[in-house]
């Protein structure tokens, strides 16, 4: 993966190969991170509390200038050479931070996908070969379907061709003699949208033949479940799935008459040109490996099925609510405890009451410093922003997203106790 997205990634994972654990790994990311923008962190705050400090001067110069812009203008300006203020330096951090939080959530929703694709063909690799001893992933590669038991007319054939962009020559020319054709599960998905549904039904029947094929013993499908090496992080059984109570450890399994790019969309995987895990040939055979009776069996060894649906009809959209069947599928099925999303939406409340500037108490109202951060829409806007984004995403990314609270809240304190200390030691020796 290259650009910014690959370099993080890359220092991510030097980091994971030291320390075996990529929840820990963006734990020490982040404090990295926070420890190169600390310079920026400290004029930060030096620079807000000198605005606050010349506060009641610049609010004379209103006053004095009020009707007179340019003139305010100039005398500010010079009030803040005098004071060697620059105004700008307090909005340096927040203009990186913005940046660095949309690349970390891009970079971390690759990982993810990669991480999680690579899991799933692992999967695919270890299943046993078929009865005629080809394995699962080159019968799931190219499924055979016999189009000349389907009727399907002249007009139906140019429209198959015209409306399935994937076909190559050699399916194009199967096509047109209705012939056996070898092709992707979403290829056959596509078709068969194209026909009539009795047309539909017979070549979904020679799909399901093929992927009905692929089933495992309970037996064994608790031998590869138990195999399969998941990056845990305290409470949370994968990390490249969202921490909550309403995801299960590996993805639930799709229906037969289900297309690929539904199923592929459901788990956030998009092909990567930079990456040699996310192609398109093999996202094909995770999707349809999904369709699998043997996935469902593993996924089913792993708690999938002790989860209940609740389809909500909403105005403009319409999810379902998944929530653990009992009290012992919430901590053995699940796979999260929905902790740092909340902990994400706590903490960034936290922090904006935290860098509020300090007002002095018995201050006018004209006198008390504006906080840009402490209006109705932005004290619960980020919160909120927070606990859906942890909430949607894998935990990997909430991780980040509470490891940056914390350290930034306790730079944050001990930064003001610092300044704190300079301002007493300064009005002592004023005093004195």
């Amino acid at each position: 993966m290259g650009g910014i997205n690959g370099f993080f990634i890359s220092i991510l994972e030097g980091i994971h190969s030291f320390v075996g654990n990529y929840g820990w790994s963006v734990v020490l990311f982040t404090l990295l991170v926070r420890f190169v923008l600390l310079p920026l962190d400290i004029k930060q705050r030096k620079s807000m509390r000198a605005m606050q400090r010349i506060q009641p001067k610049q609010l004379a110069l209103q006053k004095k200038y009020g009707n007179d812009k340019e003139k305010y203008n100039q005398k500010l300006s010079e009030l803040y050479r005098k004071e060697n203020i620059k105004p700008m330096a307090g909005c340096l951090p927040m203009l990186i931070s913005l940046p660095l939080l949309l690349f970390m959530f891009s970079a971390m929703r690759n990982l993810a996908s990669e991480q999680s694709a690579r899991m799933l063909l692992n999967l695919v690799e270890s299943m046993p070969a078929l009865a005629d001893g080809t394995s699962v992933r080159a019968a799931l590669s190219a499924i055979q379907i016999d189009l000349s038991a389907l009727s399907i007319t002249t007009e139906q054939i140019e429209s198959i061709i015209a409306g399935v962009s994937t076909l190559s020559a050699d399916q194009i020319q199967a096509v047109r003699d209705l012939a056996t054709v070898t092709l992707s599960s979403d290829q056959i998905s596509a078709i068969a949208n194209l026909l009539t549904s009795e047309q539909a039904v017979l070549i979904n029947e020679q799909l399901e033949m093929v992927l009905s094929g692929i089933t495992l013993s309970a037996e064994q499908a608790q031998t590869i479940a138990s195999n399969i090496e998941f990056e845990s992080w305290l409470w949370i059984k994968n990390v490249f799935v969202p921490d909550s109570f309403m995801s299960s450890i590996l993805p639930a399994a799709g229906s037969i008459t289900q297309s690929n790019a539904s199923i592929l969309t459901s788990l956030q995987l998009t092909p990567l040109d930079s990456s040699d895990v996310l192609t398109q040939a093999n996202l094909e055979v995770i999707a349809s490996f999904l369709k699998t009776p043997a996935y469902a069996s593993i996924a089913q060894s792993l708690g999938a099925d002790n989860f209940i649906r609740i389809p909500l009809d909403l105005v403009f959209f319409q999810p379902t609510l998944t929530l653990p069947n009992s009290f012992s599928a919430l901590f053995d099925s699940a796979n999260g405890l929905f902790i740092l999303p909340l902990f994400a939406a706590l903490s960034q409340l936290f922090m904006t009451k935290l860098t509020a500037p300090k007002q002095k108490k018995d201050a006018p109202a004209e006198e008390q410093q504006p906080n840009p951060m402490g209006g109705a829409f932005m004290k619960w806007f980020m919160p909120l922003l927070s606990l859906w984004w942890c909430a949607g995403y894998n935990a990997a990314f909430a991780i980040y997203w509470c490891a940056v609270n914390v350290i930034q809240i306790a730079q944050n304190f001990f930064i003001n106790l610092y300044f704190e200390r300079k301002d007493r030691q300064a009005e002592e020796a004023a005093a004195k």
